[in-house]
């Protein structure tokens, strides 16, 4: 998996860093079809302005056709950092979820039959 950070129109901490690559480490580890994750750190208004304005943009890209796109905003950029990524792992879920009962894992790979009396058998 591909990782790239880039940081725009402020200064971050290690610390910041370092929560992003270990966010990235623990998605990776749960969703193995992810290939890039590029994170985007930036200050909407400038370093010279206050306000709601600390912006994190994922940008998740897979296989089979996974492109996931998320944007939060927020005041401090650490929670922006930790909402994003919770949304991203809930996505996630729900993409995983629906490809098992698409594509047949498990309970949801089994045929059964009814007959005419209404019996289910495999």
């Amino acid at each position: 998996m591909n990782v790239e950070i880039s940081i725009r129109h402020m200064a971050t901490s290690y610390v910041v860093n370092q929560m992003i690559k270990d966010l990235c480490n623990e998605v990776n580890n749960k969703y193995e079809n992810i290939k890039n994750i590029d994170v985007i750190i930036e200050d909407i208004n400038g370093p010279y302005k206050a306000g709601v304005d600390k912006r994190c943009h994922l940008k998740v890209r897979g296989s089979n056709h996974l492109a996931i796109d998320i944007d939060d905003v927020d005041e401090d950029i650490s929670h922006a950092i930790e909402r994003a990524f919770q949304h991203l792992i809930k996505l996630l879920k729900t993409y995983s979820y629906n490809k098992k009962r698409r594509f047949g894992t498990g309970a949801f790979n089994r045929n059964y039959l009814i007959n005419a009396s209404g019996e289910c058998y495999e």
